[in-house]
């Protein structure tokens, strides 16, 4: 059982009356950042503190006792109170979930391990996209009941606090953040001290404390080296999320993955199913391989054990987004972990580079994009690691990102989803019938409910541009922004591929848009720049830079440090999500679906989530609706198809068409909701991969690991006989009745290979369009160890069609294997 320190609870609970102690029990669990009722009670306590930190631990710290003794005389505070502890309680101890029906007989854990963690601005250990989507997965691992356990790290400094001078220039301000004053606490080992990981890196220990973070019914592990028992040096490796030095890079990810491993061990967790969120946490199963081989694993049996057990989602289609490092100066920082182990360093090798997505690929055997497009795009990034397989067989999958649709959806949209649908909708997001009833909610309530959103959404705004002109000592007067005009929103890291300022192309053109009398336009950004894009950076500089144009002032804004916080007003109170990357460089995007969830319209490229997600009713298309690669060329292109778009669909729309806007606001929803909620993706996860990964588990390890043996045997079979392996003879009957097929298998059983005729639509080269595959089967052996396959049928009655292509081909087969092509062998026989 995993203790954790309350002394600092115990010490909050000791100020508060009796009647509200159970606030130190809410403070203390995620539950509150999804659950309206409690954020709307934290408020009630102190509005300007909530609205500052949005930190219940550190409200309960800073609040005065006399303030919690007026509370106790204020009946609508006492009531609300109720029902939210009522609420939480039925929460936590809920015992029938989707996952206990579903999967009753499941008896160990998901390990998820992720570098970044978007739960709450009170836990700033995130970014951007990669966090929030983890943040997601985890809160919804909660609500369906999933075994689940996270594992991340903790950062002091955090990501980094934005500021934007008189001139544009992005400023990064990195607050030290104190974990006394978070909604974490800090584990405990049996002997009731503060736990210590020891994880080895270059010649010394160094030590991690761990933090436990509740989220519901799951909890997050962060671990930190900020110990005395470390050298000053290795105090500071979780000084900063994504370190931009190698050195403190490396020491993370070690971290992170083998000290993570490290942490469940010490805490007595041993996961069935193991999931990488991207390549940083991949060390991970170098720590699992080098345990079982303790045990008196071989490499491969041990290889086979962790592989079969491991989910891998690699979020990133830019080459440059995948972390190498120098295999050297791994090497180095492994030294002492992999005495006697250099197949290890292998599995990452690629030159003189050592690949953190190729270390992660080549230990699971679950691998997936976060859309069907960024699959495609991995599939040809990582085609070399299974050559001669065919680009849509590589064993890389998708399953598309969705979002926590109670994180995300507005109150009053959440108001009228609980009045039109009922709350059912709340705990099966994903069921596509019940939204239907969308159709049942009024246009004028519908409106109304975006109204209030948007009041909400300028009026933080203005409370940010007051704050930021307070600081620069500017008196200029605020802007305001008519709740009623066209407001457009883009939000998103300003990395250069995203084209922020793409609407800039053709500034005589964009002024006339924004500044039609009789129909205003606003745009407003948000978004931060990572600190060493220079790029990224001059990108925020323009766009600051033409906000501040006599003819664009007060039409265009920034929104300083955009975090969840101002995400969650922004998505849903803009009228239109502007998305604009470089197609295919967006690998699904998710802000998007939060915007379409609350009725905001999405005009984007047709890219990442938006190929799977735009319907012709739902929103717009900028540029051509073709999945084909775009280079800087295209740019010019897209930018006028914006600006028409602009010019002759959405602005007419808007002014000039509300009933059809409405309509498209419903559709957006209907469309959005349901089929991009991270119900949707973790109940996939858990059916496709999590329950697959967890029944190899079982029967690798079953009887002293009797299957990790057998099919690591049959590895090394393969591996031993397979360059012998090879068509000898290949011979179409008369009447192209069948084939006889004669081949090697050099020593290997005819259970051990599959071989299939291929053939199909011919397309460039010797790429087949939807192939039909005929599987050969019943082989009669020869003698001198060769065995003939004869295979005779009408199926063949299409050989010699000059349109078609026509192969055969042999590949190693094991019905334990998780994919076909999961060693990456195949051989080819072509019979035209």
């Amino acid at each position: 059982m995993v203790r954790v320190d309350n002394c600092l609870c115990e010490a909050i609970r000791k100020r508060l009356p009796s009647p509200l102690r159970g606030l130190v029990d809410l403070a203390y669990n995620y539950w509150w950042s999804w659950n309206r009722r409690a954020t709307k009670l934290w408020k009630k306590i102190d509005p300007e503190h909530w609205a500052e930190y949005k930190n219940p631990v550190k409200l309960l710290l800073d609040t005065p006792t006399h303030r919690f003794k007026e509370l106790l005389r204020d009946d609508d505070f006492m009531n609300l109170y109720e029902l939210v502890m009522e609420q939480f309680e039925d929460y936590i101890n809920q015992e029938s979930t989707w996952f206990s029906t579903n999967y009753p007989k499941w008896d160990r854990p998901i390990v998820y391990l992720c570098m970044e963690y978007g739960i709450s601005k009170s836990l700033p250990i995130y970014s951007g996209g990669l966090g929030i989507l983890a943040g997601d997965h985890v809160k919804t691992a909660s609500d369906l009941g999933l075994p689940f356990i996270a594992v991340g790290l903790l950062y002091k400094h955090g990501y980094f606090k934005q500021e934007i001078d008189e001139k544009g220039n992005q400023i990064e301000i990195f607050p030290e953040y104190r974990p006394e004053e978070m909604p974490i606490r800090p584990v405990l080992d049996k002997g009731g001290k503060r736990l210590l990981v020891e994880v080895p890196i270059e010649d010394r220990t160094v030590y991690a404390r761990a933090f436990e973070v509740q989220v519901g019914r799951v909890r997050i592990y962060l671990l930190d080296t900020d110990v005395p028992e470390n050298s000053p040096e290795d105090r500071t490796i979780c000084d900063y999320l994504y370190n931009a030095d190698i050195d403190k890079r490396i020491k993370q990810e070690i971290l992170l993955g083998i000290g993570g491993m490290r942490l469940l061990k010490a805490l007595g967790i041993e996961p069935g199913v193991v999931h990488l969120n991207e390549g940083h946490p991949a060390f991970a199963n170098l720590q699992r391989i080098a345990w079982l081989m303790e045990e008196g694993l071989t490499f491969t049996e041990a290889l086979s054990v962790v592989r079969g057990t491991t989910v891998f989602t690699t979020h990133t289609p830019v080459p440059a987004g995948h972390d190498r490092f120098p295999l050297e100066e791994v090497r180095k920082r492994l030294s002492q972990f992999l005495k006697g182990r250099e197949e290890l360093i292998k599995l990452g090798k690629e030159g003189d580079q050592f690949n953190m997505t190729l270390l992660a690929i080549r230990t699971s055997s679950y691998v997936n994009g976060v859309s069907k497009l960024h699959a495609q795009v991995s599939r040809r990034m990582w085609q070399n690691l299974w050559p001669g397989v065919p680009l849509d067989e590589i064993p890389i999958g998708a399953i598309t990102n969705g979002v926590h649709t109670m994180t995300w959806v507005h109150n009053e949209m959440r108001k009228l989803f609980d009045r039109y649908i009922g709350k059912i909708w709340r705990e099966h997001t994903n069921l596509e019938g019940i939204w239907f009833a969308i159709e049942r909610i009024p246009d004028e309530e519908l409106w109304e409910a975006h109204l209030e959103a948007k009041r909400q959404f300028i009026e933080l705004l203005r409370r940010k541009a007051i704050k930021r002109n307070e600081r620069l000592g500017i008196d200029d007067p605020i802007p305001s922004i008519d709740e009623n005009a066209l407001i457009i929103g883009f939000a998103r890291r300003f990395a250069t591929y995203k084209r922020a300022t793409l609407l800039f192309t053709n500034l005589e053109r964009l002024k006339k848009l924004l500044n039609y009398p009789t129909r205003p336009v606003y745009l407003v950004f948000g978004g931060k720049a990572h600190p060493n894009d220079w790029g990224g950076k001059e990108f925020l500089r323009r766009v600051y830079e033409v906000s501040q144009m006599p003819e664009f002032r007060g039409k265009i804004f920034i929104l300083e440090n955009y975090d969840m916080g101002s995400a969650r007003l922004m998505v849903a109170g803009v009228d239109v999500w502007l998305n604009t990357p470089r197609r295919p460089l967006e690998a699904s995007g998710t802000s998007g679906m939060k915007a379409g969830l609350n009725g905001v319209l999405n005009a984007s490229i047709y890219d990442g989530w938006w190929v799977e997600g735009y319907n012709g009713k739902n929103g717009w298309v900028i540029g051509e609706e073709s999945t084909e690669p775009e280079s800087e060329e295209d740019d010019v292109k897209d930018a006028e198809s914006l600006y028409d778009l602009l010019e002759r669909e959405i602005i007419p729309t808007y002014y000039g068409n509300h009933e059809k806007w409405i309509y498209m606001m419903k559709e957006s929803i209907k469309s959005i909701a349901p089929r991009f909620s991270t119900h949707r993706m973790v109940k996939e996860y858990m059916d496709r991969f999590y329950s697959k990964a967890m029944s190899n588990h079982i029967w690798l390890t079953r009887d002293n690991y009797k299957g990790a043996k057998e099919i690591a045997g049959w590895k090394d079979r393969v591996t031993e006989s397979w360059s012998k392996v090879g068509f000898v003879d290949v011979r179409v009957l008369d009447n192209r009745s069948g084939l006889e097929v004669l081949i090697d298998l050099d020593g290997l059983k005819p259970e051990d290979v599959r071989v299939e005729l291929y053939y199909g639509v011919r397309a460039e080269g010797y790429h087949i369009e939807k192939p039909h595959i005929i599987e050969l089967r019943h082989p009669r052996r020869l003698e001198g160890g060769k065995w003939l396959y004869l295979y005779r049928g009408n199926a063949l009655k299409h050989l010699g069609n000059p349109c078609w292509h026509y192969a055969l081909r042999v590949y190693p087969y094991h019905e334990k294997l998780p994919h076909r092509f999961l060693l990456g062998f195949v051989k080819w026989f072509g019979l035209d």
